[in-house]
């Protein structure tokens, strides 16, 4: 009767301590932690507020250093993909990310404008009868930035007279109406005419404008309408030609 006794409490306490293993394996009461989320980084769309540093000192600002920021750069290479045919050997087709900052180069100047309109603009060293102006109103979610070129016809005059004919593109990197350019554009391609008169600098008449979309549609501009042309056109006085240097 003892041994009865005795096996039934061995067999009473081998599944009590059966039981308090069950319950105390972590296997069994707690679940595998959870893996921590996977965070994919959302870059945010570059507003391009940082340009706003680079119209100060006013009145020119410093355009050299804009030039050389690489911002400025991936900003150019990824708002203008539209081919260009206005400069360089014929054939070559050089990407227009690459003529945007040559065309700035002499005479750079950076202003900025009612707190919203940042523009750039200056000629090919030695040779400024090949200009630019780059635009961008960062007024906008997505800024909108348009490049406006002007080259020498040289089918016409020479660049010494103020008669010679020059072309003008307008690059956007969003789609434009041509018939409704921004009133803020044109002004201040205007207004460039202007500060290119008040410096003895060449203002030039445009016989013909252009305006490429960013899928390379063109469409023919009255460059009236685009805000050339709003002063007489003069010649150059002030920038060195290649002659004078060599």
């Amino acid at each position: 009767m003892r041994k009865l006794l005795q096996l039934a409490t061995l067999s009473l306490l081998i599944g009590v301590t059966a039981a308090r293993a069950q319950i105390t394996n972590p296997d069994n009461l707690i679940g595998q932690p959870p893996k921590p989320p996977v965070h994919h980084t959302i870059h945010p769309a570059d507003d391009l507020q940082w340009l706003w540093q680079y119209a100060q000192p006013a009145p020119i600002g410093r355009a050299n250093d804009l030039r050389l920021d690489g911002r400025f750069q991936s900003f150019l290479l990824d708002a203008f993909h539209q081919p260009q045919s206005m400069w360089g050997p014929p054939g070559t087709h050089e990407p227009l990310s690459t003529i945007i900052p040559l065309f700035l180069t002499q005479y750079g100047a950076v202003a900025a404008e009612q707190n919203r309109y940042i523009t750039v603009d200056g000629c090919v060293p030695s040779f400024c009868a090949a200009s630019g102006l780059l635009w961008i109103d960062l007024g906008r979610p997505h800024p909108l930035a348009v490049f406006a070129a002007v080259n020498w016809n040289p089918d016409a005059r020479t660049t010494a007279e103020p008669a010679a004919d020059y072309n003008l593109w307008l690059f956007s990197n969003r789609q434009l109406s041509p018939d409704e350019l921004p009133l803020a554009l044109t002004e201040a391609i205007a207004h460039w005419n202007i500060r290119l008169a008040s410096a003895h600098r060449l203002v030039p008449h445009i016989a013909h404008a252009l305006l490429v979309e960013p899928d390379a549609s063109s469409f023919a501009l009255d460059p009236e309408m685009a805000g050339a042309n709003s002063i007489a056109p003069q010649p150059d006085t002030t920038t060195p030609h290649q002659a004078d240097i060599e």
